[in-house]
Protein backbone atom coordinates (compact mmCIF):
# COMPACT_ATOMS: atom_id res chain seq x y z
CA UNK A 1 0.00 0.00 0.00
CA UNK A 2 1.30 3.44 -0.97
CA UNK A 3 1.64 6.09 1.71
CA UNK A 4 2.45 9.68 0.84
CA UNK A 5 2.79 11.63 4.07
CA UNK A 6 4.14 15.15 4.30
CA UNK A 7 6.54 14.78 7.18
CA UNK A 8 5.99 17.25 9.98
CA UNK A 9 7.95 17.75 13.18
CA UNK A 10 8.39 14.46 15.01
CA UNK A 11 6.64 12.40 12.33
CA UNK A 12 8.98 9.58 11.36
CA UNK A 13 7.94 7.41 8.41
CA UNK A 14 8.49 3.64 8.57
CA UNK A 15 8.66 1.32 5.56
CA UNK A 16 10.12 -1.97 4.45
CA UNK A 17 10.47 -2.35 0.67
CA UNK A 18 11.61 1.06 -0.50
CA UNK A 19 11.73 4.70 0.54
CA UNK A 20 12.34 8.11 -1.05
CA UNK A 21 12.99 11.31 0.91
CA UNK A 22 13.12 14.68 -0.85
CA UNK A 23 12.27 18.32 -0.17
CA UNK A 24 8.84 17.94 -1.83
CA UNK A 25 6.30 15.09 -1.61
CA UNK A 26 5.63 15.27 -5.35
CA UNK A 27 9.29 14.61 -6.12
CA UNK A 28 9.37 11.82 -3.54
CA UNK A 29 6.33 10.27 -5.19
CA UNK A 30 8.07 10.49 -8.60
CA UNK A 31 10.90 8.39 -7.20
CA UNK A 32 8.56 5.92 -5.55
CA UNK A 33 6.72 5.53 -8.85
CA UNK A 34 9.91 4.04 -10.29
CA UNK A 35 10.32 1.65 -7.36
CA UNK A 36 6.75 0.45 -7.73
CA UNK A 37 7.41 -0.22 -11.41
CA UNK A 38 10.35 -2.47 -10.54
CA UNK A 39 13.13 0.09 -10.77
CA UNK A 40 16.01 0.36 -8.32
CA UNK A 41 17.22 3.17 -6.07
CA UNK A 42 19.18 4.80 -8.89
CA UNK A 43 16.13 4.90 -11.18
CA UNK A 44 14.11 6.41 -8.34
CA UNK A 45 16.75 8.99 -7.47
CA UNK A 46 17.00 10.18 -11.08
CA UNK A 47 13.23 10.48 -11.43
CA UNK A 48 13.06 12.38 -8.13
CA UNK A 49 15.94 14.65 -9.18
CA UNK A 50 14.21 15.58 -12.44
CA UNK A 51 10.88 16.11 -10.66
CA UNK A 52 12.29 18.26 -7.86
CA UNK A 53 13.66 20.60 -10.52
CA UNK A 54 10.06 21.18 -11.59
CA UNK A 55 8.36 21.62 -8.20
CA UNK A 56 11.26 23.22 -6.29
CA UNK A 57 12.77 25.25 -9.17
CA UNK A 58 14.58 27.73 -6.95
CA UNK A 59 16.94 25.11 -5.56
CA UNK A 60 17.97 22.89 -8.48
CA UNK A 61 17.15 21.77 -11.97
CA UNK A 62 18.60 20.70 -15.29
CA UNK A 63 20.37 24.06 -15.57
CA UNK A 64 22.37 23.19 -12.47
CA UNK A 65 24.69 20.50 -11.16
CA UNK A 66 25.48 18.29 -8.18
CA UNK A 67 27.04 15.14 -6.74
CA UNK A 68 25.76 11.74 -5.72
CA UNK A 69 26.93 8.72 -3.76
CA UNK A 70 25.61 5.33 -4.86
CA UNK A 71 25.82 2.03 -2.98
CA UNK A 72 25.12 -1.11 -5.03
CA UNK A 73 24.27 -4.12 -2.89
CA UNK A 74 25.00 -6.81 -5.48
CA UNK A 75 28.64 -5.75 -5.86
CA UNK A 76 29.01 -4.26 -2.38
CA UNK A 77 30.38 -1.16 -4.09
CA UNK A 78 30.16 2.56 -3.35
CA UNK A 79 30.55 5.05 -6.18
CA UNK A 80 30.65 8.83 -6.42
CA UNK A 81 29.27 10.62 -9.49
CA UNK A 82 30.63 14.15 -10.02
CA UNK A 83 28.36 16.33 -12.12
CA UNK A 84 29.67 19.68 -11.01
CA UNK A 85 29.29 22.56 -13.45
CA UNK A 86 32.42 23.51 -15.40
CA UNK A 87 33.95 26.83 -16.41
CA UNK A 88 33.66 27.65 -20.11
CA UNK A 89 36.80 27.28 -22.21
CA UNK A 90 37.12 31.06 -22.53
CA UNK A 91 36.78 31.66 -18.78
CA UNK A 92 39.84 33.47 -17.44
CA UNK A 93 40.24 36.32 -14.99
CA UNK A 94 40.98 38.54 -17.98
CA UNK A 95 37.57 37.68 -19.40
CA UNK A 96 36.02 39.21 -16.27
CA UNK A 97 37.66 42.66 -15.95
CA UNK A 98 35.12 43.68 -13.32
CA UNK A 99 35.43 40.40 -11.44
CA UNK A 100 33.45 37.16 -11.73
CA UNK A 101 29.77 38.10 -11.42
CA UNK A 102 27.40 36.37 -9.03
CA UNK A 103 24.40 36.79 -11.33
CA UNK A 104 23.60 37.27 -14.98
CA UNK A 105 24.79 35.39 -18.05
CA UNK A 106 28.48 35.75 -17.21
CA UNK A 107 27.92 33.80 -13.99
CA UNK A 108 26.70 30.69 -15.81
CA UNK A 109 28.94 27.60 -15.90
CA UNK A 110 28.33 24.61 -18.16
CA UNK A 111 25.48 22.69 -16.46
CA UNK A 112 26.28 19.16 -15.32
CA UNK A 113 22.95 17.88 -13.98
CA UNK A 114 21.69 16.07 -17.06
CA UNK A 115 25.05 14.41 -17.77
CA UNK A 116 25.44 13.24 -14.17
CA UNK A 117 21.95 11.81 -13.89
CA UNK A 118 22.36 10.12 -17.27
CA UNK A 119 25.70 8.56 -16.33
CA UNK A 120 24.29 7.14 -13.09
CA UNK A 121 21.24 5.78 -14.90
CA UNK A 122 23.28 4.20 -17.68
CA UNK A 123 25.76 2.45 -15.40
CA UNK A 124 23.70 1.62 -12.33
CA UNK A 125 20.01 2.04 -13.16
CA UNK A 126 17.62 -0.41 -14.82
CA UNK A 127 15.21 1.91 -16.61
CA UNK A 128 15.41 4.19 -19.63
CA UNK A 129 15.80 7.97 -19.58
CA UNK A 130 12.34 8.25 -21.10
CA UNK A 131 10.84 6.23 -18.25
CA UNK A 132 12.45 8.21 -15.44
CA UNK A 133 11.49 11.49 -17.16
CA UNK A 134 7.76 10.77 -17.21
CA UNK A 135 6.84 12.12 -13.74
CA UNK A 136 8.76 15.37 -14.27
CA UNK A 137 7.19 15.88 -17.71
CA UNK A 138 3.75 15.25 -16.24
CA UNK A 139 4.30 17.75 -13.41
CA UNK A 140 5.59 20.43 -15.77
CA UNK A 141 2.84 19.86 -18.33
CA UNK A 142 -0.20 19.33 -16.11
CA UNK A 143 0.97 21.60 -13.31
CA UNK A 144 1.32 21.33 -9.56
CA UNK A 145 -0.02 23.22 -6.58
CA UNK A 146 2.21 26.00 -5.28
CA UNK A 147 3.18 25.37 -1.66
CA UNK A 148 3.55 28.03 1.02
CA UNK A 149 7.30 27.42 0.88
CA UNK A 150 7.49 28.07 -2.87
CA UNK A 151 5.22 31.09 -2.52
CA UNK A 152 7.62 32.55 0.05
CA UNK A 153 10.72 31.78 -2.02
CA UNK A 154 9.25 33.42 -5.13
CA UNK A 155 8.19 36.44 -3.11
CA UNK A 156 11.70 36.76 -1.68
CA UNK A 157 13.16 36.43 -5.21
CA UNK A 158 10.57 38.65 -6.84
CA UNK A 159 12.91 41.36 -8.15
CA UNK A 160 15.31 38.75 -9.50
CA UNK A 161 12.55 36.91 -11.35
CA UNK A 162 10.91 40.07 -12.61
CA UNK A 163 14.18 41.19 -14.20
CA UNK A 164 14.37 38.17 -16.53
CA UNK A 165 11.67 37.70 -19.21
CA UNK A 166 11.80 33.89 -19.22
CA UNK A 167 11.79 33.42 -15.44
CA UNK A 168 9.12 36.06 -15.09
CA UNK A 169 6.92 34.32 -17.65
CA UNK A 170 7.30 30.94 -15.93
CA UNK A 171 7.23 31.77 -12.22
CA UNK A 172 5.13 34.96 -12.02
CA UNK A 173 1.49 35.37 -12.98
CA UNK A 174 0.89 38.60 -14.89
CA UNK A 175 4.02 39.93 -13.26
CA UNK A 176 2.90 39.06 -9.73
CA UNK A 177 4.03 36.25 -7.39
CA UNK A 178 1.70 33.23 -7.27
CA UNK A 179 -0.17 32.39 -4.10
CA UNK A 180 -0.09 29.09 -2.25
CA UNK A 181 -2.81 26.91 -3.77
CA UNK A 182 -2.37 28.27 -7.28
CA UNK A 183 -1.49 25.79 -10.02
CA UNK A 184 1.86 26.36 -11.72
CA UNK A 185 2.68 24.93 -15.13
CA UNK A 186 5.96 25.10 -17.00
CA UNK A 187 5.33 24.33 -20.66
CA UNK A 188 8.86 25.31 -21.67
CA UNK A 189 10.43 22.86 -19.26
CA UNK A 190 7.95 20.16 -20.32
CA UNK A 191 9.13 20.71 -23.91
CA UNK A 192 12.81 20.50 -22.90
CA UNK A 193 12.27 17.31 -20.92
CA UNK A 194 10.21 15.79 -23.73
CA UNK A 195 12.95 16.47 -26.30
CA UNK A 196 15.47 14.67 -24.11
CA UNK A 197 13.02 11.81 -23.46
CA UNK A 198 12.71 11.32 -27.21
CA UNK A 199 16.30 11.98 -28.28
CA UNK A 200 18.25 10.99 -25.19
CA UNK A 201 19.97 13.14 -22.54
CA UNK A 202 22.89 14.10 -24.82
CA UNK A 203 20.35 16.28 -26.65
CA UNK A 204 20.92 18.74 -23.82
CA UNK A 205 24.57 19.11 -24.82
CA UNK A 206 24.67 18.58 -28.57
CA UNK A 207 21.29 19.31 -30.14
CA UNK A 208 18.71 22.06 -30.42
CA UNK A 209 18.52 22.51 -26.63
CA UNK A 210 22.27 23.13 -26.44
CA UNK A 211 22.11 25.57 -29.36
CA UNK A 212 19.38 27.59 -27.66
CA UNK A 213 21.29 27.67 -24.38
CA UNK A 214 24.47 28.86 -26.07
CA UNK A 215 22.62 31.46 -28.15
CA UNK A 216 21.00 32.93 -25.04
CA UNK A 217 24.19 32.89 -22.96
CA UNK A 218 26.25 34.58 -25.64
CA UNK A 219 23.55 37.14 -26.41
CA UNK A 220 23.68 38.08 -22.74
CA UNK A 221 27.47 38.41 -22.71
CA UNK A 222 28.28 34.98 -21.25
CA UNK A 223 31.07 32.65 -22.37
CA UNK A 224 29.59 29.18 -23.00
CA UNK A 225 30.07 27.77 -26.51
CA UNK A 226 28.77 24.71 -28.31
CA UNK A 227 32.24 23.21 -27.88
CA UNK A 228 31.92 23.67 -24.11
CA UNK A 229 28.56 21.94 -24.07
CA UNK A 230 29.68 19.01 -26.23
CA UNK A 231 32.86 18.52 -24.20
CA UNK A 232 31.10 18.26 -20.84
CA UNK A 233 31.14 14.83 -19.15
CA UNK A 234 30.15 13.64 -15.71
CA UNK A 235 32.90 11.77 -13.84
CA UNK A 236 32.77 8.62 -11.75
CA UNK A 237 35.10 8.98 -8.77
CA UNK A 238 36.20 7.07 -5.70
CA UNK A 239 34.26 8.38 -2.68
CA UNK A 240 35.96 10.02 0.27
CA UNK A 241 35.99 7.65 3.25
CA UNK A 242 36.52 7.73 6.97
CA UNK A 243 35.50 5.79 10.09
CA UNK A 244 33.54 6.89 13.14
CA UNK A 245 32.81 4.70 16.18
CA UNK A 246 33.14 1.63 13.95
CA UNK A 247 30.91 2.95 11.16
CA UNK A 248 32.27 3.74 7.69
CA UNK A 249 31.54 7.23 6.38
CA UNK A 250 31.26 7.40 2.57
CA UNK A 251 30.98 10.87 1.09
CA UNK A 252 31.63 13.18 -1.82
CA UNK A 253 35.28 13.71 -2.82
CA UNK A 254 36.79 16.82 -4.45
CA UNK A 255 35.99 19.08 -6.11
CA UNK A 256 33.21 19.42 -3.52
CA UNK A 257 35.04 17.98 -0.54
CA UNK A 258 32.09 17.73 1.82
CA UNK A 259 32.86 14.06 2.37
CA UNK A 260 36.49 14.85 3.08
CA UNK A 261 35.58 17.48 5.67
CA UNK A 262 32.98 15.30 7.42
CA UNK A 263 35.35 12.32 7.57
CA UNK A 264 38.08 14.62 8.90
CA UNK A 265 35.86 16.14 11.61
CA UNK A 266 34.26 12.87 12.72
CA UNK A 267 37.63 11.15 13.02
CA UNK A 268 38.77 14.00 15.26
CA UNK A 269 35.74 13.34 17.45
CA UNK A 270 36.73 9.69 17.70
CA UNK A 271 39.19 10.95 20.35
CA UNK A 272 36.44 12.34 22.59
CA UNK A 273 33.53 10.60 24.31
CA UNK A 274 30.60 12.75 23.25
CA UNK A 275 28.12 10.46 24.99
CA UNK A 276 29.64 11.46 28.33
CA UNK A 277 27.67 14.71 27.99
CA UNK A 278 24.16 15.64 26.88
CA UNK A 279 23.56 16.38 23.18
CA UNK A 280 22.93 20.07 23.87
CA UNK A 281 25.59 20.52 26.53
CA UNK A 282 28.23 23.20 26.10
CA UNK A 283 30.90 20.48 26.00
CA UNK A 284 29.24 18.59 23.14
CA UNK A 285 28.61 21.71 21.07
CA UNK A 286 32.15 22.94 21.76
CA UNK A 287 33.78 19.70 20.63
CA UNK A 288 31.66 19.49 17.47
CA UNK A 289 32.51 23.11 16.71
CA UNK A 290 36.24 22.75 17.21
CA UNK A 291 36.53 19.59 15.12
CA UNK A 292 34.31 20.92 12.34
CA UNK A 293 36.04 24.30 12.30
CA UNK A 294 39.41 22.61 11.71
CA UNK A 295 37.96 20.38 8.99
CA UNK A 296 36.37 23.42 7.34
CA UNK A 297 39.66 25.32 7.39
CA UNK A 298 41.38 22.39 5.71
CA UNK A 299 38.60 22.28 3.13
CA UNK A 300 39.08 25.97 2.40
CA UNK A 301 42.80 25.62 1.96
CA UNK A 302 43.27 22.34 0.14
CA UNK A 303 40.15 21.31 -1.79
CA UNK A 304 39.80 22.05 -5.50
CA UNK A 305 39.19 20.29 -8.81
CA UNK A 306 41.56 17.27 -8.72
CA UNK A 307 42.16 17.59 -12.46
CA UNK A 308 43.98 20.87 -11.73
CA UNK A 309 45.42 20.31 -8.24
CA UNK A 310 46.63 17.26 -6.33
CA UNK A 311 44.21 17.38 -3.42
CA UNK A 312 45.60 15.51 -0.38
CA UNK A 313 42.47 13.42 0.13
CA UNK A 314 44.37 10.55 1.73
CA UNK A 315 46.07 12.91 4.14
CA UNK A 316 42.96 14.87 5.03
CA UNK A 317 41.02 11.66 5.79
CA UNK A 318 43.89 9.77 7.48
CA UNK A 319 43.09 8.81 11.10
CA UNK A 320 46.57 9.83 12.24
CA UNK A 321 46.07 13.30 10.78
CA UNK A 322 42.72 13.49 12.58
CA UNK A 323 44.50 12.53 15.82
CA UNK A 324 46.99 15.33 15.26
CA UNK A 325 44.19 17.84 14.78
CA UNK A 326 42.20 16.49 17.73
CA UNK A 327 45.23 16.98 19.98
CA UNK A 328 44.92 20.73 19.36
CA UNK A 329 41.45 20.81 20.93
CA UNK A 330 40.95 21.70 24.59
CA UNK A 331 37.76 20.35 26.16
CA UNK A 332 37.49 23.43 28.38
CA UNK A 333 38.08 26.47 26.19
CA UNK A 334 38.17 27.81 22.65
CA UNK A 335 41.82 28.77 22.82
CA UNK A 336 43.42 30.56 19.89
CA UNK A 337 41.64 30.42 16.55
CA UNK A 338 42.92 27.37 14.65
CA UNK A 339 44.70 27.43 11.33
CA UNK A 340 44.63 24.88 8.56
CA UNK A 341 46.80 21.85 9.25
CA UNK A 342 49.46 20.02 7.24
CA UNK A 343 48.07 16.80 5.79
CA UNK A 344 50.88 16.26 3.27
CA UNK A 345 53.03 13.97 5.46
CA UNK A 346 50.05 11.61 5.65
CA UNK A 347 49.57 11.85 1.88
CA UNK A 348 53.13 10.76 1.05
CA UNK A 349 53.37 13.44 -1.63
CA UNK A 350 56.44 15.27 -2.88
CA UNK A 351 58.38 17.74 -0.76
CA UNK A 352 57.52 20.49 -3.25
CA UNK A 353 53.83 19.77 -2.88
CA UNK A 354 54.11 19.59 0.89
CA UNK A 355 55.85 22.97 0.96
CA UNK A 356 53.20 24.69 -1.16
CA UNK A 357 51.91 27.88 0.42
CA UNK A 358 48.23 28.38 -0.26
CA UNK A 359 46.00 31.44 0.08
CA UNK A 360 43.03 30.98 2.43
CA UNK A 361 39.63 32.20 1.24
CA UNK A 362 36.07 31.73 2.49
CA UNK A 363 33.50 29.78 0.50
CA UNK A 364 30.77 31.71 -1.23
CA UNK A 365 27.52 31.01 0.55
CA UNK A 366 25.25 29.01 -1.78
CA UNK A 367 21.94 28.23 -0.09
CA UNK A 368 20.01 27.08 -3.14
CA UNK A 369 20.52 23.35 -2.90
CA UNK A 370 18.32 20.30 -2.40
CA UNK A 371 18.93 16.73 -1.25
CA UNK A 372 17.44 13.34 -2.14
CA UNK A 373 17.86 10.06 -0.23
CA UNK A 374 16.66 6.71 -1.60
CA UNK A 375 16.84 3.07 -0.44
CA UNK A 376 15.27 0.19 -2.37
CA UNK A 377 14.20 -3.36 -1.47
CA UNK A 378 17.40 -4.78 -2.94
CA UNK A 379 19.59 -2.90 -0.44
CA UNK A 380 20.82 -0.28 -2.91
CA UNK A 381 21.05 3.32 -1.71
CA UNK A 382 21.54 6.75 -3.25
CA UNK A 383 22.45 10.03 -1.58
CA UNK A 384 22.12 12.86 -4.13
CA UNK A 385 22.60 16.59 -3.66
CA UNK A 386 22.00 19.03 -6.51
CA UNK A 387 22.04 22.81 -6.75
CA UNK A 388 21.86 25.98 -8.82
CA UNK A 389 24.19 27.75 -6.34
CA UNK A 390 21.94 30.74 -5.44
CA UNK A 391 18.14 30.79 -5.40
CA UNK A 392 17.12 30.64 -9.08
CA UNK A 393 20.81 30.48 -9.94
CA UNK A 394 22.11 33.34 -12.08
CA UNK A 395 18.62 34.79 -12.39
CA UNK A 396 18.48 34.04 -16.12
CA UNK A 397 16.48 31.55 -18.15
CA UNK A 398 16.73 30.39 -21.74
CA UNK A 399 13.69 31.61 -23.72
CA UNK A 400 11.16 28.84 -24.20
CA UNK A 401 13.06 26.17 -22.25
CA UNK A 402 11.60 26.87 -18.81
CA UNK A 403 14.73 26.46 -16.68
CA UNK A 404 16.91 28.70 -14.57
CA UNK A 405 20.65 28.50 -15.21
CA UNK A 406 23.22 28.15 -12.44
CA UNK A 407 25.61 30.82 -11.18
CA UNK A 408 28.42 28.44 -10.23
CA UNK A 409 31.16 30.72 -11.62
CA UNK A 410 30.93 32.71 -8.36
CA UNK A 411 32.39 29.74 -6.48
CA UNK A 412 35.91 30.14 -7.85
CA UNK A 413 38.55 31.64 -5.58
CA UNK A 414 41.15 34.37 -6.04
CA UNK A 415 44.20 33.83 -8.29
CA UNK A 416 46.92 31.74 -6.66
CA UNK A 417 44.54 29.44 -4.77
CA UNK A 418 44.00 25.80 -5.82
CA UNK A 419 40.38 26.78 -6.49
CA UNK A 420 41.37 29.64 -8.81
CA UNK A 421 39.48 30.07 -12.07
CA UNK A 422 40.82 28.09 -15.04
CA UNK A 423 39.17 27.09 -18.35
CA UNK A 424 37.17 23.86 -18.01
CA UNK A 425 37.67 23.69 -14.26
CA UNK A 426 34.95 22.73 -11.77
CA UNK A 427 34.58 25.12 -8.82
CA UNK A 428 34.53 23.64 -5.35
CA UNK A 429 31.67 23.82 -2.90
CA UNK A 430 30.89 21.97 0.29
CA UNK A 431 27.84 19.85 -0.60
CA UNK A 432 28.01 16.54 1.22
CA UNK A 433 25.78 13.64 0.14
CA UNK A 434 26.71 10.85 2.55
CA UNK A 435 26.06 7.17 3.17
CA UNK A 436 27.04 5.69 6.54
CA UNK A 437 27.78 1.96 6.40
CA UNK A 438 27.35 -0.48 9.30
CA UNK A 439 29.39 -3.64 8.67
CA UNK A 440 29.49 -2.70 5.00
CA UNK A 441 25.74 -2.15 4.55
CA UNK A 442 23.83 1.17 4.34
CA UNK A 443 22.78 2.39 7.77
CA UNK A 444 22.20 6.09 7.18
CA UNK A 445 21.59 7.90 3.87
CA UNK A 446 21.64 11.65 4.45
CA UNK A 447 22.42 15.08 3.06
CA UNK A 448 21.37 18.71 3.37
CA UNK A 449 21.45 22.08 1.65
CA UNK A 450 22.88 25.10 3.43
CA UNK A 451 26.32 26.11 2.06
CA UNK A 452 28.98 25.87 4.79
CA UNK A 453 26.22 25.12 7.33
CA UNK A 454 25.93 21.72 5.62
CA UNK A 455 28.99 20.54 7.56
CA UNK A 456 27.43 21.36 10.90
CA UNK A 457 24.01 19.97 9.94
CA UNK A 458 25.65 16.68 8.99
CA UNK A 459 27.83 16.59 12.08
CA UNK A 460 24.85 17.20 14.36
CA UNK A 461 22.69 14.58 12.65
CA UNK A 462 25.35 11.85 12.51
CA UNK A 463 26.48 12.35 16.12
CA UNK A 464 22.87 12.56 17.31
CA UNK A 465 22.24 9.12 15.79
CA UNK A 466 25.53 7.36 16.57
CA UNK A 467 26.56 8.93 19.89
CA UNK A 468 23.18 9.72 21.41
CA UNK A 469 20.99 6.97 19.97
CA UNK A 470 18.36 9.28 18.51
CA UNK A 471 15.90 8.17 15.87
CA UNK A 472 16.45 9.84 12.53
CA UNK A 473 13.55 12.32 12.86
CA UNK A 474 14.68 13.39 16.34
CA UNK A 475 18.25 13.69 15.08
CA UNK A 476 17.13 16.03 12.29
CA UNK A 477 14.72 18.02 14.47
CA UNK A 478 17.34 18.69 17.17
CA UNK A 479 18.73 22.25 17.44
CA UNK A 480 21.75 23.15 15.30
CA UNK A 481 24.70 25.48 15.39
CA UNK A 482 27.15 26.92 12.90
CA UNK A 483 30.57 28.47 13.56
CA UNK A 484 32.53 30.48 11.04
CA UNK A 485 35.86 29.02 9.98
CA UNK A 486 37.88 32.23 10.11
CA UNK A 487 36.27 34.17 12.96
CA UNK A 488 35.09 33.28 16.45
CA UNK A 489 31.44 33.83 15.56
CA UNK A 490 28.85 31.17 16.28
CA UNK A 491 25.19 31.04 15.31
CA UNK A 492 22.58 28.76 16.81
CA UNK A 493 18.89 28.11 16.96
CA UNK A 494 16.97 29.70 19.80
CA UNK A 495 15.99 26.31 21.25
CA UNK A 496 19.50 25.88 22.64
CA UNK A 497 19.11 26.92 26.31
CA UNK A 498 20.41 30.27 27.42
CA UNK A 499 22.41 28.56 30.17
CA UNK A 500 24.32 26.61 27.51
CA UNK A 501 25.00 29.80 25.56
CA UNK A 502 26.32 31.43 28.73
CA UNK A 503 28.63 28.48 29.41
CA UNK A 504 29.94 28.62 25.85
CA UNK A 505 30.63 32.33 26.29
CA UNK A 506 32.66 31.51 29.40
CA UNK A 507 34.64 28.98 27.32
CA UNK A 508 35.65 31.77 24.93
CA UNK A 509 32.92 31.97 22.30
CA UNK A 510 32.98 35.74 22.09
CA UNK A 511 30.10 36.21 19.67
CA UNK A 512 26.99 34.04 19.73
CA UNK A 513 24.08 35.03 17.47
CA UNK A 514 20.68 33.44 18.01
CA UNK A 515 18.36 32.72 15.10
CA UNK A 516 14.87 31.17 14.85
CA UNK A 517 13.67 27.99 16.54
CA UNK A 518 13.65 25.96 13.29
CA UNK A 519 15.63 28.12 10.89
CA UNK A 520 16.10 27.17 7.21
CA UNK A 521 19.50 28.87 7.44
CA UNK A 522 20.78 25.70 9.16
CA UNK A 523 19.81 23.39 6.30
CA UNK A 524 16.99 21.12 5.24
CA UNK A 525 18.07 17.50 5.61
CA UNK A 526 16.39 14.48 4.05
CA UNK A 527 17.45 11.12 5.44
CA UNK A 528 16.73 7.41 5.64
CA UNK A 529 17.98 5.11 8.39
CA UNK A 530 18.05 1.31 7.92
CA UNK A 531 17.60 -0.88 10.98
CA UNK A 532 20.41 -3.46 10.63
CA UNK A 533 18.44 -6.10 12.54
CA UNK A 534 14.95 -5.83 11.05
CA UNK A 535 15.67 -4.16 7.73
CA UNK A 536 12.96 -1.59 8.42
CA UNK A 537 13.44 1.82 6.84
CA UNK A 538 12.98 4.99 8.90
CA UNK A 539 12.61 8.21 6.91
CA UNK A 540 12.68 11.82 8.02
CA UNK A 541 12.33 15.23 6.44
CA UNK A 542 13.55 18.46 7.98
CA UNK A 543 10.89 20.71 9.57
CA UNK A 544 13.08 23.68 8.58
CA UNK A 545 12.10 23.07 4.95
CA UNK A 546 9.05 21.58 3.26
CA UNK A 547 9.71 17.94 2.53
CA UNK A 548 8.17 14.54 2.18
CA UNK A 549 9.07 10.91 2.74
CA UNK A 550 7.20 8.21 0.84
CA UNK A 551 7.41 4.46 1.27
CA UNK A 552 5.73 1.15 0.53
Amino acid sequence: MLSLPVVALGQEVVGRDGMVATADPLASHAGLEMLLQGGNAVDAAIAAALAIGVVEPNASGIGGEGYMIIYMAETDEAIAIDFRAAAPGAATYEAYPDGIPSSGWGAVAVPGAVAGLALALERYGTMTWEQVSRPAIRLAEEGFVVTETLEGVILDSYEKLLADPELSAVYLQDGLPPMAGDVMRNEGLAYTLRVMAEQGPRAFYEGEIAERIVEAVQAGGGLITMEDMAAYTAIEREPARGTYRGYEIVGAPPPVGGGVAIANALQQLNHFDLSASEPLSARTLHLITQATRRAHLDHLEYVADPAYWDVPVKGLTHPDYAAERAAEISEDEVGTMPRSGDPWPFEEMSAAQAAAVLALVDDVQSPSTTHISVVDKYGNAVSLTQTLSSFFGAGVGVPGLGMALNNQMQNFAAPGHPNQLEPGKRPRTIIAPTIVLDEGKPYLVVGSPGAARILYAMMHIITNVIDFGMGIQDAIDAPRTYSFATSNRTEMEARIPESVREELAEMGYTRIDVRGDYDLYFGGAQAIMVDPETGLLYGAADPRRAGGVVTY
